[in-house]
């Protein structure tokens, strides 16, 4: 019988699959590699895409608060400008509140009465004046109560009062204003 020696095969084989397993492991360690480099690479690539994005949107924060700030400066301006409107408009109701209220005392003063100074605070109207007797001032008091614009009028002074020779009635009013 003949007998062959299998063990250098053996050996080979054995060389040969533990030369293949390292060949193996180097290439999976390579492929490894390349992908780990890979991702790194795409990752750089993503973050300077979205820095490129950041910056892109801070520009447009920066121009809309340029634009905010144009606009709470126009608010601030509207409002100034509604305050002068009202200013006016209380101005203008107030020139023709006391024109209407001149008026109406021009219509209402009697012939034997006249009025020498003529006050307003607030709603209140203060009236001084020299009447020929007391008649003509009940006569005013009257008067006046029925006017649109005046509301309770009071009697503050009635006092004698001479000029020259002839006896006078000095007299103050006070009245309250309906406008």
């Amino acid at each position: 019988m003949i007998e062959i020696n299998l063990l250098p095969l053996r050996e080979a084989r054995r060389k040969e699959t533990v030369r293949f397993q390292v060949s193996v492991f180097i290439l999976t360690v390579i492929l490894a590699l390349a992908v780990v480099f890979f991702l790194k690479w795409n990752a750089d690539q993503r973050e300077r895409q979205l820095d490129g994005q950041i910056k892109s949107v801070q520009a447009e924060i920066a121009r809309l608060n340029k634009i905010v700030g144009e606009i709470n400066k126009i608010k601030k301006e509207k409002e100034l400008l509604e305050r002068r409107l009202k200013v006016i408009e209380g101005l203008e109701r107030g020139r023709l509140g006391a024109a209407k209220l001149f008026d109406e005392l021009s219509r209402r003063v009697p012939e034997k009465l006249w009025l020498e100074k003529v006050s307003k605070k607030g709603s209140t109207l203060h009236l001084e004046g020299i009447a020929l007797d007391d008649e003509t001032i009940a006569d005013f008091m009257t008067t006046l109560e029925a006017s649109p614009l005046i509301s309770r009028v009071e009697l503050e002074l009635a006092q004698r009062h001479r000029v020259g020779e002839v006896p006078l009635k000095k007299f103050v009013l006070k009245c309250n204003l309906r406008l």
